[in-house]
């Protein structure tokens, strides 16, 4: 499709990796196994391929950890944090009904090489990303301070979207109750957004 992969590691774990880069920060990562998973990340994972394709984490990085820690303190939602030398995760249980998002912060420098962020298809950006979540989705991203909008676009749906400075988040309400929430769609983009690509993770 013209996209550039920077190639990812095999881990001790069974997860291997490969990323889509582009020059704002944001990227795409995509994720396998490769054996027996080792660990329960790793299991993790593989449950979710069992269940079938899409996007199965949003990754959220760029605001302040305590920042982050007060409001879900304040909306009694509980979280967990865990740590290593390269970054710190804040994320939710695997029963929570935010268990599809995380929070990263990086210990290093998240800048890359232009030949890993340049493609030959001319995108350069993820232009808006599409997740089911409900209604405490929405208002930790409402409580965390990004702008909004709904949208029913004579649709019977209501949607929310939030913007933030690499993409948008589009906030739909989850198909399946008895089903994990995911991302369903991704849209790229050009600087000047005369060019789109969407693809349809379902």
């Amino acid at each position: 499709m013209g996209f550039t992969i920077k190639k990812g590691t095999l881990h001790s774990n069974g997860l291997i990796n490969a990323h889509i880069k582009f020059e704002n920060y944001s990227s795409l990562e995509l994720m396998s196994i490769r054996g027996e998973p080792q660990d329960q990340m790793a299991k993790t994972y593989e449950s979710l391929l069992k269940v079938g394709e899409g996007g199965v984490y949003l990754a959220l990085t760029g605001l302040k950890q305590d920042s982050i820690e007060e409001v879900l303190a304040t909306l009694d939602m509980a979280f967990l944090e865990s740590r290593n030398s390269l970054w710190t995760y804040i994320s939710f249980p695997d029963d929570s009904e935010l268990a599809h998002i995380f929070f990263i912060f990086y210990h290093f420098d998240q800048s890359h090489s232009e030949k890993f962020t340049t493609h030959k298809n001319g995108f350069n950006s993820i232009q808006n990303i599409t997740i089911e979540g409900n209604q405490n989705l929405i208002v930790l991203l409402n409580n965390l301070g990004l702008d909004s909008s709904e949208e029913s676009a004579n649709e019977p749906v209501t949607t929310s979207r939030f913007i933030t400075k690499t993409g948008n988040i589009t906030v739909i309400p989850v198909k399946d109750s008895k089903s994990r929430a995911r991302i369903k769609q991704i849209t790229f983009a050009t600087k000047n957004t005369s060019k789109t690509l969407t693809l349809n993770l379902e």
